[in-house]
């Protein structure tokens, strides 16, 4: 860890030091590829040696603007649950000025404002920010039911120049004006908007921002949002930390899965590598996100967030708020209708009725 930051770390939390200085560690350099395909990898490069995920992470904003959070898939308890300690660290408010957030619609970002800083806004009021977004998976989720007050409680005890801020990335749509899909095209250039808020409200202020979105938006050199911003001139200033959910998901790749886990068997949880010069960084992107398979991971990301196996990692249960709320699941149905073919109420319900509580249902649970 950057002596800096370990100061800082120090005095804010009043914790003793950890007797290694190294946030992240890569192991030893190796520029031999990984062996990629149907058949398992040969792995070539050194077997990574992971450090603590929370300093890591707050050690990334020291010399960078943004650093973003890959989700690789959404309704992830583990990983929300790492997302909303890493919020509470007392070191966070010292190296962060703003949230952003894939499921916050920026039509309300006023209000927003208004509740994060602590004023008379009731949470019914400000619902709407992640209820009203183009996803509906952001409507249900209990995640953001906690994160907003979480926000608001902390800003409570934080003197006005330190005071965290939330960004709203979703296109500024107004659900009560769409009853077509033609009226909602204009707001599905989603990572248009998710630049737009990142470019304006982060990097032209010379703040510094915790992202927290879908991995495609994300990843480095693509075609979203992070992507975007690169190519407008500011590669050197975000860190991608890519979220582990398993490798080969939803392709042939995914038989492979339990022999690449059993070499992170070893790795604290959560814990977290950078990925240049290590055995992950060096796999076929098509292991970590489909549809990547022409570069490294080590192209896409900076490092790599192991939450535990895959098959042991849980499901985030939806906002009973939302669930219980019979006209939003009403007005849900609608928007699903209009979007034609969208996944409509009767299929959240399922989901909420579930008594699976893993997230990844490949061990057959």
């Amino acid at each position: 860890m950057k002596p800096q930051l370990t100061c800082l770390l120090l005095a804010l939390s009043a914790c003793a030091p950890h007797g290694d200085d190294n946030a992240i560690r890569t192991g030893a350099p190796d520029t031999a590829l990984a062996t990629v395909g149907p058949a398992a990898p040969t792995f070539r490069a050194a077997d990574s040696t992971p450090g603590e995920a929370m300093e890591g992470t707050l050690a990334a904003f020291v010399d960078h603007e943004i650093v973003g959070i890959g989700i690789l898939s959404y309704a992830n308890q583990d990983l929300d649950q790492v997302i909303l300690d890493l919020v509470r660290h007392p070191a966070f408010p010292a190296l962060v000025n703003d949230i952003a957030v894939e499921c916050g619609n920026s039509l309300y970002q006023p209000v927003l404002d208004r509740y994060i800083a602590g004023e008379n806004v009731p949470l019914s009021e400000v619902r709407p920010v992640w209820r009203n977004t183009t996803q509906p998976f952001c409507g249900v989720s209990g995640f953001y039911d906690q994160l907003f007050p979480l926000v608001r409680r902390i800003n409570q005890s934080l003197p006005a120049d330190r005071r965290l801020r939330v960004l709203a990335g979703d296109p500024p749509v107004d659900w009560s004006r769409v009853t077509t899909r033609a009226d909602l095209r204009p707001f599905m250039d989603r990572d248009a908007s998710i630049a737009s808020v990142m470019g304006q409200e982060v990097l032209a202020k010379h703040r510094k921002a915790l992202m927290i979105f879908g991995a495609r938006h994300l990843i480095h050199g693509g075609g979203g949002a992070v992507g975007m911003l690169e190519r407008a001139g500011h590669r050197n200033a975000i860190y991608v930390i890519m979220a582990h959910n398993g490798f080969g998901n939803n392709s042939p790749l995914g038989v492979h899965n339990d022999e690449m886990e059993r070499r992170l068997a070893a790795w604290p949880v959560p814990s977290m590598v950078a990925l240049s010069h290590t055995w992950i960084g060096d796999l076929d992107g098509d292991y970590i996100l489909s549809g990547e398979h022409h570069r490294h991971v080590s192209a896409m990301a900076d490092a790599y967030l192991y939450l535990g196996p895959r098959d042991l990692l849980l499901k985030d249960p939806p906002a009973a708020s939302a669930m219980l709320d019979t006209a939003y699941l009403a007005e849900l149905d609608r928007r699903a209708k209009v979007r034609e073919g969208q996944l409509g109420i009767n299929a959240l319900l399922r989901e909420a009725a579930d008594t699976d509580v893993f997230f990844n249902r490949t061990a057959g649970h």
